[in-house]
């Protein structure tokens, strides 16, 4: 099943840190803006709008093309 982690950019050195550790290096992550707390819901619909694209990309990437990124 096609999965992408959306993490902000303050958590992306974690994320990957987490995938390796969880034997998954090439689970893909797609990045928004950090921070997230405090904004209103207009902006994290923009944030979320941001990646969108790169979700839908790396959704249809196959898992051998995401190993060898």
């Amino acid at each position: 099943m096609p999965t992408v982690t959306i993490c902000s950019s303050e958590f992306v050195t974690l994320g990957r840190a987490e995938a390796e550790a969880l034997g998954m290096p090439a689970l893909p992550l797609a990045t928004i803006k950090h921070p997230l707390g405090g904004l209103a819901a207009e902006e994290v619909q923009q944030r979320a709008a941001s990646v969108l694209n790169t979700v839908e990309q790396l959704c249809t990437t196959s898992e051998r093309q995401l190993a060898s990124v």
